[in-house]
């Protein structure tokens, strides 16, 4: 399915078509779950590998879950040993449906990125459009 944007996203981020071949018990494996583990969180652990097998310079991980949601909260669970065993860190964001500033959570972990951890937080926040 996936494949059917990489034209339109081919001049933002380029590298053709991605290769999706690797052994998932040894992907897995890495994460502590088997292929008898199956469901949304093993595709998410899945989507982590690839994701940076294929741009190896991501630095930050979004997990966006609405509230309650058993995988999202599965997947969190797992945010040490992701972040671990591939060097990237994961800003986890829950939307309760209160409203609220919930994208705010990243801009900490971005500015740390950017190198503009001094900057006002709001400012910051306003500069990647995440006010509000």
């Amino acid at each position: 399915m996936e494949r059917r944007y990489l034209g339109i996203f081919e001049e933002i981020v380029p590298g053709g078509e991605p290769s999706f071949s690797d052994n998932p018990e040894h992907v897995l494996g890495r994460f502590r779950i088997t292929t008898a583990h199956t469901g949304e969180s093993m595709d998410n652990i899945l989507k982590v590998h690839y994701l940076l097998k294929h741009h190896p310079d991501l630095r930050l991980f979004v997990l966006v879950s609405p509230a309650f949601c058993c995988p999202g909260l599965v997947t969190e669970a797992m945010i040490e040993r992701i972040e671990r065993v591939t060097g990237v860190g994961v800003v986890s964001i829950v939307y309760d449906g209160t409203g609220g500033m919930k994208n705010m959570a990243v801009v900490p972990p971005l500015s740390r990125l950017t190198g503009s951890a001094t900057q006002d937080s709001r400012e910051t926040a306003a500069m990647l459009g995440l006010a509000g």
